[in-house]
């Protein structure tokens, strides 16, 4: 007995999703570096807005490391560039102290934005798959 199968669409289906992971992944990786600028920009606003602590904010960056698969992208101060090393003291405080900052602020601003962002990248190739 034998017995022929038309799995022609199913290719269709795998070549459209590899199509789309691409796409999917420059989309992502675009918003997801206009997200981090914004957080860091919030974040250097903050910090230029306190009186003791306005020195730190040219220390706050966002740096990108991405691979095949991944999107990723670190915000916050450097310790090594200056005013850095007051972050902590700004955010997390002392004994003494500090504490005044709140970094998930941004990170709330952002959020709903970013979400947002994504599911239009969702909605606008779903149709493509």
């Amino acid at each position: 007995m034998s017995f022929n199968i038309d799995a022609s669409e199913l290719f269709e289906l795998a070549r459209n999703f590899g199509k789309a992971s691409e796409e999917v992944y420059a989309e992502v990786d675009a918003v997801s570096s206009k997200g981090a600028l914004n957080i860091k920009n919030e974040m250097i606003a903050d910090a230029r807005g306190s009186a003791h602590f306005k020195g730190m904010a040219s220390s706050i960056t966002y740096e990108h490391s991405n691979s095949k698969s991944v999107v990723r992208r670190v915000i916050g101060p450097d310790k090594d560039r200056k005013g850095g090393a007051l972050a902590n003291i700004y955010y997390f405080g002392t004994s003494r102290g500090g504490g005044s900052g709140d970094i998930e602020k941004p990170l709330r601003t952002e959020g709903p934005r970013f979400e947002k962002a994504l599911g239009d990248i969702a909605d606008k190739l779903g149709g493509k798959l």
